[in-house]
């Protein structure tokens, strides 16, 4: 369960870490190195957890395939000391039995290679599913101010991207690395039988193929790190360029041109980067290619010395070239796996890093409905000394907060743009932990305890409320999950919104799909969508409600009506109410004014006017701009 940040724990030396980069750190490539087994272990119960027939299928074709290649040589010995030990050249039908298992050998090799390829297809969308919902599922209980943090987009970035193919890498170059040896070892048995020598000659060779491949993995490793704060602002970019949100202000302003410019200066760089690397890559390649050669041609001019000196005999010698250079094919395989098995796990250390995130502490433990904070409802919520500062800025939103909200209340906060209205209200749902300070309910620190747990207890709708390209019943019924199939309720919950006239009138009635990015979607006027969000709120049955700017995308008259909805709802429950609109919040219980993060007043409208404070200053400034001259 994850820990608040305040109080004298923040400062002892044995605290848990609260971001993500204290928790995964910075990248070491020798750190990765050592890491190496350790990743290709987790590859594999990846792979396996994800799709193990198609996994065994493919290291079994592998394995048989490099088998048969060895084979294939024997059969070749076979014939051709026939013909070197025979007084006459052997009749064919004595070779028919030969040249049938030579033919079978193919079809192996041909077919492991076609079914192994199909099979690999399969298990990389398997492994694809299975990781990638794992990277959904822990990005989604992640503490919510880590969405604060670019390098929490960067390291959810790599994840997400090495998430899929990664593993596969990983377990294709495992495979190929077995399978490689299990060709090699029976080539390598085969040429100890001929002539020992020339297995040093290929060992000496191997070597230097293998460390070059791991350097040019390093290489690749480092550009995709390098890159990706520049991948993501590029993609941002192109969000921009494509997505409806933005299209009108980007059209009114003529701003796509420069857009376009920006973002194809951010990729031009990352060509330039590419270009680089891929130089130091090919070069790396080239000089493997240099030595492979090399080995090859030792090799094969120590075979014909060798038979000079009468030391081979030609059909051995045959056989021993053929072996060379399917050798040589193998370790380039070997050394080509290897590479891709140390490049993957380079990668492979984001996504697996990103996992650990299940058991740092960096996640909010899920609702335990049993032990709930409190049962129904509440009597008190209390704030005390509360302080909030983002990681991106270094002067506190909130500062020193101390208020007590009773059950039943309508609270209403205002104040300025900037002055902690929003922060403040997220604090209290639950999605940040305060800075400093205390927030209880009836009590018990909260600070203390699963965040998500807190959740449970709380309905919040933000003026940012998000809109779901999904039915209208889901997108009512998605503050309670559990009630997605309950149209009775999600009804109710609309027709108290003030939707239910409008969703029913769609040409699919509540199974209309809602948004205009899927074929047969309905768009809706933002008023409408506002209301969508407030049906959610009236669905979710929570103690505390809060509602931020809940109608400022909606038209006096409706304003009205649900305004006058708020003090029903508070029947039972607590609503805290975010406006600008001082129309809207004088009918509240309390109001609650902040100024640069503080609380500097609180009373009710009749006697914050009295005081003439800044409540008073804000709501006549708001006044004048009624008045009819």
């Amino acid at each position: 369960m994850t820990k608040g940040t305040g109080g004298a724990a923040a400062g002892s030396a044995d605290a848990r870490p609260t971001t993500i980069d204290d928790i995964l750190g910075q990248s070491d490539n020798r750190r990765d190195v050592r890491r190496l087994p350790g990743l290709i272990l987790q590859a594999f119960r990846l792979v396996w957890a994800a799709a193990p027939r198609p996994f065994t299928l493919t290291a079994t074709l592998q394995i048989s395939g490099g088998l048969a290649l060895a084979a294939q040589l024997l059969v070749v010995r076979r014939v051709l000391t026939a013909f070197e030990t025979a007084d006459s050249p052997p009749e064919l039908v004595s070779l028919l039995p030969d040249l049938a298992l030579f033919g079978t050998l193919l079809v192996v090799v041909a077919l492991a290679g076609v079914v192994g390829q199909e099979q690999r297809r399969v298990m990389a969308d398997l492994v694809g599913k299975y990781t990638t919902r794992r990277v959904l599922d822990i990005s989604s209980r992640v503490d919510v101010i880590e969405y604060d943090r670019p390098s929490f987009y960067d390291r959810l970035q790599r994840a997400r991207t090495n998430a899929s193919g990664r593993p596969v890498q990983i377990a294709e170059g495992v495979i190929g690395m077995v399978s490689g040896l299990a060709s090699i070892g029976a080539v390598v048995t085969l040429l100890v039988v001929i002539e020992p020598w020339l297995i040093a000659v290929i060992v000496v060779g191997a070597v230097p193929a293998v460390v070059l491949n791991r350097l040019s993995s390093r290489v690749l490793y480092a550009f995709a790190v390098e890159q990706t704060p520049r991948d993501r602002r590029r993609g941002y970019l192109y969000g921009l360029l494509t997505r409806k949100a933005e299209a009108h202000e980007v059209r009114a302003f003529d701003s796509a041109p420069y857009l376009g410019r920006e973002h194809d200066r951010l990729y031009d760089e990352r060509i330039t980067a590419l270009r680089r690397t891929v130089r130091v890559r090919v070069l790396y390649g080239l000089l493997a290619a240099v030595v492979t050669a090399s080995v090859t041609m030792g090799t094969i001019a120590l075979l014909v010395w060798f038979v000079q000196g009468g030391r081979l005999s030609i059909a051995d010698a045959a056989v021993a070239l053929g072996g060379v250079l399917l050798l040589a094919g193998q370790v380039r395989r070997l050394a080509g796996s290897s590479g891709s098995l140390y490049e993957g796990a380079l990668f492979l250390r984001e996504f697996t890093d990103f996992l650990a995130l299940e058991r740092s502490g960096a996640i909010d433990d899920t609702p335990q409905p049993p032990v709930a904070l409190i049962e129904q409802s509440f009597h008190t919520i209390e704030l005390r000394d509360v302080s909030f500062t983002y990681p991106s800025r270094t002067e506190p939103s909130l500062t020193g907060v101390d208020l007590t909200i009773q059950r039943g209340e309508v609270v209403a906060l205002v104040g300025e743009n900037g002055s902690g209205k929003t922060t403040l209200t997220k604090l209290l749902a639950g999605l940040y932990r305060p800075t400093a300070g205390t927030i209880l309910w009836d009590g018990q620190d909260v600070v203390e305890r699963s965040l998500a747990e807190l959740r449970a207890h709380v309905t919040v709708i933000f003026q940012d409320f998000a809109k779901y390209f999904l039915t209208a019943q889901q997108n009512v019924a998605i503050s309670e999950p559990d009630r997605i199939d309950d149209r009775d309720a999600v009804i109710a919950a609309a027709e108290r919104a003030g939707a239910h006239h409008f969703l029913s009138a769609l040409p699919g009635g509540y199974e209309s799909l809602l948004g205009p990015s899927f074929v047969g979607g309905s768009d809706l006027s933002v008023g409408q969508w506002q209301r969508v969000a407030l049906a959610r709120a009236y669905l979710r049955d929570a103690p505390l409600l809060i509602l931020d700017e809940p109608t400022a995308a909606i038209d006096p008259r409706g304003e009205l009506e649900i305004f006058e909805q708020v003090r029903s709802l508070a029947a039972g429950r607590t609503v805290v109410l975010v406006s600008h609109r001082f129309s809207s919040v004088r009918a509240a219980d309390r109001i609650v004014v902040l100024q640069e993060g503080r609380i500097v007043e609180v009373g009710a409208h009749q006697e914050l006017l009295a005081r003439a404070g800044l409540y008073a200053e804000l709501f006549r400034m708001q006044a004048e701009g009624y008045r009819v001259e």
